[in-house]
C-alpha cells in the first residue's frame, strides 16, 4: 500500500511538472522571443504606432522582433565600443524623427567614429527599478563597453530602495522584475502580467469612450466650436460634479495660442490628450496646497524618496564596475528650462507647479549624484534656456531638444571611449 502511494504521488508530481513544462512552451510560442520579453511587459500595438505617427507622414515608428527600435544581440563585425543606452519613454522616442541613440550614433559617424554604437533599451512606463534588472539581464548579455542611464527627473523617482541581490519573490512581477514564477516560467510570467495589466505602463486612470477621435475632432474646429464639445467631454467622463461653466473657464484661458498649438505639421506635432485636460482641470479646481515657487518645491522633497532612488543608482554602478562596463548617468530635467514651455503654461499656475516641483526634484537627485561619486552629466546645463526644446503635453524633447542632448551625450560617450 506504501509502494502504491509513493508511486501515486510520484506520478501526480510528475504529472503536474509536465503539464506546467507543456504551458510555459505553449506561452514561449505566444512571447516575443528574447530580449523582447524581458523589455516590454506587452507587445507595441498598431494602434498605438498609428497614433504615434498621425498628423506626421513623415515620422515612422518601427520596431522589430525585441518590440524595439533596434538592431543585433551580437556586436556587429568592426563594432570597437558599444554604448547601451538604458531609460524610459525619452530614449523609445515615440513622437520623433530619430530616437535619441540613433543621433547619439550620427554624431559617433559625424566625427569619424563609424565603429561607435549606441543601442537603445529604452522602454516608455520605466523606472530605476526596471532599469536595474534591464541591465543585469540584457545590457550586460549583449558586451556593452559603457552604458548612459538616461533618468527623467520628472517621473523617475521611486519609494522603493533596493532590496539586496536576494531580496525575498513576489509569486509575479513585471519583468524584468524577478519573481517566483519567472524564475521558473518567464513566458508564463510575461503572459499574466500582460492578461492581467500587471505592469507599470498598463496602469492608467479615466478613460472616456472614443477620447483620442473626439479631442482630435474638437481641434480641428475653430476655437468657438471646439471648445464646447472638449467641455462637453470632460464633464461627462471626468468631472461630473463641476459645472460646465467652470470647465470652460480653465480650458479657454490659453486663448487661440492654446488652440493653435495642436494644429497639424510633419513635426513635433503637440497631442492633447485626456490625461493633461484631466490634470489641467483637476489642479486648477483644486483647493489643495501646491507649491508655486522653487523655494518651496524644495522644502516639499520627501529626503526619503531621493534615498531610495539613489540606492537604485548605486546599486547599478556597482553592478557594472564588478563587470568592467563604465557607467554614465544623464540626468534630464524637466520643461522648466525651455522659455517657451514656462510662456504656454503661465495660464495655469497650479498646473505648472507639478513640474515646479519636479524641477526641485532634479536639483536634489544632481546633488545627491554629486555626492555619491557614480559619474554624471546633468543636462540642465545644455538645456537651460534653449526656446523650443519641450514638447508643451507629453513634456518630451521636442526635434531641437533631441539634437542638443545628443550633441552632449555623443561627447560624453565617445571620452568614454579613452
Amino acid at each position: 500500500m506504501k509502494r502504491r502511494s509513493t508511486f501515486w504521488i510520484v506520478y501526480g508530481f510528475l504529472l503536474l511538472v509536465t503539464a506546467f513544462a507543456g504551458i510555459e512552451g505553449a506561452a514561449w510560442l505566444a512571447t516575443p522571443s528574447w530580449p523582447g520579453y524581458l523589455l516590454r511587459p506587452a507587445p507595441v500595438g498598431v494602434d498605438a504606432v498609428a497614433q504615434w505617427s498621425a498628423g506626421m507622414p513623415d515620422l515612422s515608428f518601427a520596431i522589430n522582433r525585441w518590440q524595439m527600435r533596434e538592431r543585433s544581440i551580437a556586436k556587429p563585425a568592426g563594432a570597437a565600443f558599444r554604448s547601451v543606452f538604458v531609460g524610459d519613454s525619452f530614449l523609445e522616442g515615440g513622437f520623433t524623427r530619430a530616437a535619441l541613440p540613433a543621433r547619439v550614433e550620427g554624431r559617433f559617424v559625424d566625427a569619424g567614429h563609424d565603429d561607435m554604437e549606441a543601442v537603445n533599451l529604452g522602454v516608455a512606463g520605466t523606472s530605476p527599478i526596471e532599469y536595474y534588472y534591464r541591465i543585469k539581464d540584457v545590457a550586460l548579455k549583449i558586451a556593452p563597453d559603457a552604458v548612459v542611464l538616461s533618468f527623467y527627473s520628472g517621473n523617475d523617482t521611486v519609494t522603493e530602495p533596493f532590496p539586496g541581490e536576494h531580496p525575498p519573490l513576489p509569486f509575479v512581477a513585471e519583468l524584468p522584475r524577478p519573481s517566483l514564477l519567472g524564475e521558473v516560467a518567464p513566458h508564463i510570467a510575461w503572459q499574466t502580467v500582460n492578461a492581467l495589466r500587471l505592469s507599470g505602463a498598463a496602469t492608467g486612470g479615466k478613460y472616456a469612450p472614443n477620447e483620442h477621435q473626439v479631442i482630435t475632432e474638437a481641434l480641428s474646429k475653430p476655437r468657438a466650436e471646439g471648445l464646447p464639445i472638449l467641455v462637453k467631454l470632460m464633464h461627462q467622463y471626468y468631472f461630473p460634479e463641476l459645472p460646465e461653466a467652470t470647465i470652460e473657464e480653465v480650458l479657454a484661458r490659453g486663448g487661440d495660442r492654446f488652440w493653435e498649438e495642436f494644429r497639424p505639421r510633419r513635426f513635433d506635432r503637440e497631442y492633447l490628450q485626456g490625461w493633461i485636460l484631466d490634470g489641467v482641470i483637476s489642479m486648477e479646481t483644486s483647493s489643495s496646497k501646491l507649491a508655486m515657487t522653487p523655494e518651496d518645491a524644495a522644502a516639499a522633497i520627501p529626503a526619503n524618496e531621493i534615498k531610495a532612488t539613489m540606492s537604485w543608482l548605486t546599486a547599478t554602478d556597482r553592478l557594472l564596475k564588478a563587470h568592467g562596463v563604465k557607467f554614465l548617468v544623464a540626468a534630464i530635467p524637466v520643461g522648466t528650462m525651455d522659455p517657451a514651455f514656462a510662456e504656454f503654461w503661465k495660464p495655469w499656475p497650479r498646473y505648472y507647479s507639478y513640474t515646479l516641483t519636479r524641477a526641485a526634484y532634479h536639483e536634489a537627485m544632481v546633488a545627491a549624484l554629486a555626492k555619491s561619486g557614480i559619474p554624471f552629466v546633468d543636462l540642465a546645463d545644455d538645456l537651460r534656456g534653449v526656446r523650443g526644446t519641450y514638447r508643451k503635453t507629453d513634456l518630451h524633447w521636442t526635434e531641437e531638444g533631441h539634437e542638443v542632448v545628443a550633441a552632449r551625450l555623443a561627447k560624453e560617450v565617445m571620452a568614454l571611449r579613452r
